[in-house]
């Protein structure tokens, strides 16, 4: 996992990532918010991950909800990911439409070709995700919870 960027924010760190998922087979990004107390030890601490609406990406709930300044009083670090596998080599709609393939993932994995080879979202945010938290950040995630808005609160419900 590669670090993109680092603010600090609220005496603590908003932090945004990029790595290569094998689940998606391609590069996502990711945003993880880390309150003062936890950003030299994060292991034992509740995590929220956040699902984005359809076309979102990882930066757009943690640059406008302010979430940073109660999570930080509440020491919860803060995981958005991406809504959606990006890129030039992902199948988009032919069409070009806003809520079919890319930055619209509905947090589902894709049964037909040629979206099923990259369409994984359930997958990424139940398995993989979780997974590399805990390798690359020692985010052990004993203690999470999952939110959304729009198509991220449906992925938070059937998730």
């Amino acid at each position: 996992m590669k670090e993109l960027s680092n603010v600090k924010s609220f005496q603590g760190a908003q932090v945004r990532y990029g790595h290569f998922s094998n689940t998606l087979n391609c590069q996502m990004t990711l945003s993880v918010f880390f309150p003062k107390p936890v950003i030299t030890d994060n292991s034992n601490s509740p995590v929220v991950y956040w699902l984005s609406g359809l076309t979102c990406t990882d930066e757009n709930f943690v640059q406008k909800a302010g979430i940073q300044g109660p999570a930080s009083e509440l020491g919860i670090i803060i995981v958005a990911p991406d809504t959606s596998p990006r890129g030039e080599n992902i199948p988009d709609d032919e069409n070009s439409a806003y809520d079919f393939g890319l930055g619209a993932g509905f947090y589902l994995n894709a049964t037909r070709e040629p979206w099923k080879r990259n369409y994984r979202m359930y997958d990424y945010i139940v398995d993989e995700l979780p997974s590399i938290l805990k390798t690359e950040l020692k985010i052990n995630g004993n203690r999470q919870s999952i939110m959304g808005h729009s198509m991220g609160g449906h992925g938070a419900i059937t998730i």
